[in-house]
């Protein structure tokens, strides 16, 4: 808005202006014709990696004029942009939706660290490209090991490709991603969520869609993704970090994303989506007491078995991150439990 406020008429709402303005390729299959409508229409300008890697400023001028940056701000006082970026046959870097879907050769996107790039700020990134490491090990689904980097110039930037885009021999194809927030019908950002709403609404789509069968991995999966982040120290749990994609014969989870050690965060960043009170009290849950309110969904002995097995895979994430290189200052941070996993688990009755 402080580019392009002064634009926008009176009346009119900042979120729909924006839409307009600053949307011409975002996660999942819309497209916003306003948006590409808005492009400058001149020759694509191509940067090189390097020119992403170290926040050039004609770079960084001409991503914002294409509405490539999704969020954040250049300067120390916000959060760092990330951004969506196509990488033509010329392998140079393109704000998406810049280039012909017959031009792009990969579909990226990047994220710089938070709030002011402080080294705090930056280890939490660079923890962020190790998580996905140790998960890719243990051959749980997140964002794709091809292309995965982290990348150390002034200041880090972790590549991923888009889990949201496919290239085949039709092109570009688009996949349907919708989050939880939008499932649930939540406009306002930072919205609180109980995770047995969130678990019944999930079960709901599924069983619409023809998976009733599938209803109880799901569940499983569910729980293994919180347990995961209460082992990581993910505290940034809010309903736009979980999402489903869209297939066109099924639904399916997203591969997990976003996920850091945000209860390193200066901001001291809490968990939004919590189990009813008398299950989680002051970040500690009661797993079992978890798998028997869902009882009515999926078995709760069963349940909590393969939550069980679920701990029993999540034991070897210290070794392995320590292995890859894992910022000691996460390894070792009070509020993660990787340094003294076991016990954590055991308290947890998941041992």
């Amino acid at each position: 808005m402080q580019r392009t406020g002064r634009e926008k008429p009176q009346g009119v709402d900042d979120d729909l202006f924006l839409l307009g303005r600053s949307t011409p390729a975002p996660i999942g299959n819309m497209r916003i014709k306003e948006s590409v409508l808005a492009l400058d229409g001149e020759v694509p300008m191509g940067f090189s990696r390097h020119d992403v890697t170290s926040r050039n400023s004609g770079f960084l001028e001409y991503a914002y004029e294409q509405g490539a940056a999704i969020g954040g701000a250049t300067g120390a006082g916000g959060e760092a942009p990330k951004l969506l970026m196509s990488q033509g046959a010329d392998g140079l870097l393109y704000p998406d939706a810049i280039l012909n879907d017959d031009d792009v050769a990969q579909h990226w996107f990047i994220k710089f660290p938070r709030n002011q790039a402080t080294q705090n700020d930056q280890d939490i990134l660079r923890s962020e490209y190790h998580y996905y490491k140790a998960l890719h090990a243990l051959g749980i689904e997140t964002v794709a090991a091809e292309g995965l980097a982290l990348e150390e110039a002034t200041k880090p930037s972790l590549w991923v490709h888009r889990f949201d885009r496919r290239l085949g021999e039709n092109g570009v194809e688009r996949l349907a991603v919708e989050s939880i927030y939008s499932l649930a019908g939540v406009t306002t950002p930072g919205s609180y969520m109980d995770h047995s709403e969130v678990v019944r609404l999930l079960v709901e789509q599924w069983r619409a869609a023809g998976q009733e069968g599938q209803v109880a991995d799901l569940v499983a999966e569910y729980l293994r993704r919180d347990l995961l982040n209460k082992v990581l120290g993910n505290s940034d749990n809010h309903g736009r970090n979980t999402s489903i994609i869209r297939e066109p014969k099924a639904l399916r989870l997203a591969p997990i994303y976003d996920l850091a050690p945000m209860v390193m965060d200066a901001e001291a960043v809490t968990r939004t989506t919590k189990w009813p009170k008398a299950l989680e009290k002051a970040g500690d849950i009661n797993w079992k007491g978890v798998c028997e309110a869902l009882s009515d969904i999926v078995d709760p002995e069963q349940s909590f078995e393969r939550l069980r097995q679920a701990a029993q895979q999540l034991r070897a994430l210290p070794d392995l991150l320590a292995a890859s290189g894992l910022p000691a200052v996460t390894l070792n941070h009070p509020s993660i439990p990787l340094g003294k996993l076991d016990l954590r688990l055991k308290q947890w009755g998941l041992r």
